[in-house]
């Protein structure tokens, strides 16, 4: 045997005893630690190390809707100047503060009006009758007690509203006002709340606690309501003297005068004063069959008051080229 040859042997031989040994102090296999105790590792049940990877955005949820359910909400939609309540109040979660996409106001009250939703009866009030869905507020003023007082808001129907047979708008609402404290006596106010009637038909209802005339119906069918924009509505309320007819009200659309009635006596008590706005927006009032049609909505905005008449804000510029 050459030199060479004996060499080769020489580490096989080496190479085998070690993995002999090897394997006698492993008992055959492969361990997962030191010591007589240790068992078989198992690929099966090997433990991965941690991700240190960025994990992936989690999907964005929807934005929370923001409603008049909401004090904070509601406080910051109609202003400093206005103060929302939610005494006699229902709806008011379907009742959603949006972006606006007129200049004239930053936002605006898009009000959803499901078919079948019957509001509470405890929550009636002005000799109302049942009412469908929609939204309704009382929003006082931070004025003392003011027996004069005018208001303006925006309204918008969809072009594709469906009027129905009828439904009640915003209005003002009076409240008795003793040694310059509020009551929550408001079946002994009044209301003048816009509506509509017999499809696109505009009126005011002029509720009083009067039981000679607790209901007028003022204005119906002098104007109609438009569909697919804005409307500027307006009125101003003088309250009259206890037992005279010396009031008067006055209604603009679209900065038109449409109403006057310098007769208008809602008083039965000189404690009566314009309490704020009832912001109402609802079918109904005439029985079953003035449901909702169909899901309708109306959309709202831009909620002011004055001692004198505010008049229409101006127009935002067209951008047609």
């Amino acid at each position: 045997m050459s030199g060479e040859t004996s060499r080769r042997a020489l580490l096989r031989s080496s190479a085998l005893g070690v993995l002999g040994l090897a394997g006698a102090s492993l008992g055959g296999g492969l361990l997962t630690g030191c010591g007589s105790d240790a068992k078989p590792f198992d690929p099966a049940s090997e433990m991965l190390p941690p991700d240190t990877a960025t994990p992936a955005p989690a999907a964005t949820t929807a934005a929370k809707r923001r409603t008049l359910a909401d004090p904070a909400v509601a406080k910051e939609f109609f202003g400093e100047k206005l103060v929302p309540t939610t005494r006699a109040s229902y709806g008011l979660d379907q009742a959603e503060v949006l972006p606006s996409d007129d200049p004239r106001f930053p936002t605006f009250l898009r009000v959803s009006i499901p078919v079948d939703v019957t509001n509470p009866q405890e929550a009636r009030i002005y000799q109302d009758g049942p009412t469908y869905g929609g939204v309704q507020m009382f929003v006082d003023h931070t004025l003392r007690s003011p027996y004069e007082l005018y208001f303006r808001y925006y309204l918008r129907f969809p072009e594709n509203f469906d009027f129905g047979n009828g439904g009640r708008l915003p209005g003002f609402f009076g409240t008795i006002v003793k040694n310059r404290q509020r009551t929550e006596t408001l079946r002994a106010g009044f209301a003048t709340r816009f509506a509509w009637r017999d499809g696109d038909m505009g009126l005011v209802y002029a509720n009083t606690a009067r039981p000679d005339h607790p209901v007028n119906t003022v204005g119906k069918g002098i104007w109609r309501w438009p569909r697919g924009r804005w409307i500027c509505v307006e009125q101003g309320v003088k309250l009259n003297f206890e037992g005279y007819a010396n009031g008067l009200m006055l209604i603009w659309i679209d900065g038109q005068l449409v109403y006057k009635d310098q007769q208008f006596n809602p008083r039965i008590s000189n404690d009566l004063r314009v309490g704020g706005f009832l912001v109402n927006a609802t079918f109904g009032d005439g029985g079953a069959s003035f449901k909702p049609p169909s899901p309708q909505t109306i959309d709202l905005a831009g909620f002011v008051y004055d001692t004198t008449r505010l008049n229409p804000l101006p127009k935002p510029e067209s951008t047609a080229g």
